[in-house]
């Protein structure tokens, strides 16, 4: 088994075109509860991020979308020294639309194929000219061999409480999921020497999520070698990570302890 944890790059900048954009910032604040309003555009509104150090992207989300469910969208990228938003990134880059997730919210979910070139940017265009949208993100990410038997459940922190005459009061709130999996007893390389590619292992991946750091975790995207759309809305996560501890298991050999990631859903 295995999973994508992505991360972003440093020093995300966001930006809109073809529409006037109401608190701009929020876009890519690491925020889906706070919300960027797009409106007064033509046919299309087209947004960007961007990040000084080329980076190689491979997970890109929108959450919190107001558009209809199906509104097409097409992802483009950047290279270093490009003017325009021209570059290809291939798999569903171009045929991705709005889907509703299970708890009503709208959302895109894209994975890229492993060694697309390298990004200073991303844009995508929405199908429509006025939204509202939560969060967008572009990140580079890990392919961490996960041992069998990740679980996904749902919180819900509503408050119930029972009357003096055995009736119900609710005060309803946002469920969110948590998800808990433990990567693979694996070779001193993976734990702490950059086994994992790009310079990463469970030590650098566990300082990457320090401090709440906003992350996003892909348990399932594929199928017999391509890309299952829904397999991947329905199990990609965007929030928080708690890494597990690292322990020697002999020799050159190292387990970890249990990581959990919360959720930080949309409105």
């Amino acid at each position: 088994c295995h999973m994508l944890i992505g991360f972003s790059p440093a020093s995300v900048t966001a930006a809109a075109d073809g529409a006037t954009a109401a608190n701009i910032a929020a876009l890519a604040d690491g925020r889906p509860t706070s919300i960027t309003r797009l409106s007064g555009g033509a046919s299309a509104v087209r947004l960007r991020l961007t990040w000084p150090a080329a980076a190689g992207v491979r997970v890109v989300g929108m959450l919190g979308l107001s558009c209809p469910v199906g509104t097409s969208l097409k992802l483009t990228g950047r290279k270093a020294g490009d003017a325009t938003y021209g570059q290809a990134l291939g798999g569903a880059s171009i045929t991705q639309k709005v889907v509703e997730l299970v708890d009503g919210s709208r959302a895109a979910w894209w994975v890229l194929p492993a060694g697309t070139v390298a990004l200073v940017g991303i844009q995508v265009e929405i199908g429509v000219a006025g939204l509202d949208v939560g969060e967008l993100f572009a990140h580079q990410a890990v392919d961490l061999p996960i041992e069998p038997g990740s679980e996904t459940e749902r919180i819900d922190p509503s408050i119930v409480e029972r009357t003096l005459g055995a009736g119900v009061n609710v005060v309803a709130r946002r469920t969110y999921r948590r998800l808990r999996f433990t990567p693979q007893t694996d070779r001193l390389q993976v734990a702490r020497q950059g086994g994992l590619g790009g310079g990463m292992d469970w030590e650098r991946l566990a300082m990457a999520a320090a401090g709440g750091t906003r992350m996003s975790l892909v348990p399932r995207w594929g199928k017999d070698g391509a890309l299952d759309p829904e397999e991947l809305h329905r199990t990609a996560l965007y929030g928080t990570v708690v890494a597990g501890s690292a322990g020697h298991a002999g020799g050159n050999q190292f387990r970890s302890g249990g990581w959990v990631a919360d959720e930080l859903p949309p409105i």
